[in-house]
């Protein structure tokens, strides 16, 4: 099984509709059946805990033949390992300081318009945002152990095609990569602003001090590993992915998964809170 961890702002969503392409009925996007409580007040949505491997098998039953899973509520510490030891986990990073800078440019936006950046550099929800995905103790070198130890693919959003074609070659070479972009901001002025900001650019870096350390991990020592062991052919094999990539999206897959989480994973997600609010 396929375990996506989404971290904000890092063609999350993009991937999400991949996997829904390509496994159909089989995805699974990630939700909690019971209500979660959230006591930080400026949380949003998706500011949720993570999975553990009860919430896992809970989902399971709705998603009996699950063959990829993905969202926020996916850490690498989640434990789905535990329960399906074929679990690959797989990531896309992206340089700190310009995904924080596109993140609180989201807030503003689409669901905190009201947050000030005072607010936002010490609202500790988001600091060291990636390294949170993949290390519970919010630790950078725990990350890259994990990593290591349980053999994650973790790609880069600034080379997003490369990184889609390196996990199929090398960790899933079943699985259909193609994809149709998704919640790509269409002015980026606001998080332009802060970046050529010396001050809030030295505040989002002093934010995901931990982040930098795993990027840099993940940007000049594993990242290279994977082109290295991919071959000599990578640029020509990404430059004819990117030729034929669209024409293979399996939009009735993509339609199948949207009316099963609609019509029928919801509804029994009503049921179940409503029950467990009885109890």
């Amino acid at each position: 099984m396929l375990a996506f961890i989404h971290v904000a702002k890092t063609g999350g969503q993009t991937v999400a509709v991949m996997l829904r392409s390509a496994y159909g009925l089989n995805h699974c996007d990630a939700a909690f059946l019971a209500k979660i409580k959230v006591t930080d007040p400026f949380a949003v949505k998706y500011v949720v805990p993570k999975f553990n491997a009860h919430d896992f098998q809970q989902l399971q039953k709705y998603w009996p033949r699950m063959k990829s899973i993905s969202g926020h509520p996916i850490a690498l510490w989640s434990e789905l390992d535990s329960i399906c030891p074929d679990t690959q986990y797989f990531a896309l990073v992206r340089e700190p300081i310009k995904r924080g800078a596109s993140h609180f440019q989201y807030h503003i936006r689409y669901d905190r318009p009201c947050l000030d950046w005072d607010n936002w550099v010490n609202w500790e929800v988001h600091q060291n945002h990636q390294v949170k995905m993949l290390s519970k103790n919010v630790d950078a070198n725990e990350a890259i152990r994990q990593i290591k130890q349980k053999n994650v693919f973790v790609g880069l959003t600034e080379r997003f095609d490369e990184s889609l074609v390196l996990f199929k070659a090398l960790f899933a070479k079943e699985l259909n990569i193609a994809y149709i972009r998704t919640n790509t901001a269409r002015d980026n002025s606001i998080a332009q602003k802060l970046l050529a900001n010396p001050q809030t650019c030295a505040q989002i870096r002093e934010m995901y001090r931990a982040d930098l350390e795993l990027y840099e991990f993940v940007a000049h020592e594993l990242y290279p590993s994977f082109q290295k062991e991919y071959g000599p052919n990578l640029a020509r094999d990404v430059q004819t992915y990117r030729e034929n990539q669209r024409n293979a999206v399996n939009q009735r897959n993509i339609l199948l998964n949207r009316a099963y989480r609609r019509l029928v994973f919801r509804p029994l997600q009503q049921i179940y809170r409503w029950r467990h609010n009885q109890s």
